[in-house]
C-alpha cells in the first residue's frame, strides 16, 4: 500500500495574503505532485520552493488567472523542507502538493 504526505501550501489565498508561507518539513517524502486551484478568477504567481544547502530554491512557478486546477509533477523531488511564495493581485487560490514516502 502506497503512504502519501499530503501538505496544503496554501488555502483560499486571496490578494494580501501572507507570503511566503508556512515551512513543512518533507525530508521524510519524495516524488512530489503539486496542484494549484483557482476557484475564483484572478491573478497570481505563485513559486514552489525548497530548502536545500542553506537556501530556498524555486522548483516550479506557476502564473494564474483562470478558474480551473494546474497539476505539476515533480517524480524525482526530495527536499529537506517545500514552502509557497510568490504574489497574488486577485482572484481565491489553493495549493496542495502530495509526495510518496514508499521505497525511502
Amino acid at each position: 500500500m502506497r503512504s502519501l504526505s499530503k501538505k496544503v501550501l496554501l488555502e483560499d489565498g486571496e490578494s494580501g495574503a501572507t507570503l511566503p508561507g508556512t515551512e513543512f518539513q518533507v525530508e521524510r517524502a519524495k516524488g512530489w505532485t503539486f496542484v494549484f486551484t483557482t476557484s475564483q478568477t484572478g491573478s497570481a504567481t505563485l513559486d514552489v520552493e525548497a530548502y536545500l544547502g542553506n537556501a530556498w530554491h524555486v522548483v516550479h512557478s506557476q502564473s494564474l488567472s483562470a478558474v480551473g486546477s494546474v497539476m505539476v509533477r515533480d517524480d524525482h523531488g526530495h527536499y529537506e523542507k517545500i514552502r509557497i511564495n510568490g504574489s497574488i493581485s486577485g482572484g481565491t487560490h489553493t495549493v496542495v502538493a502530495n509526495g510518496t514516502v514508499d521505497s525511502l
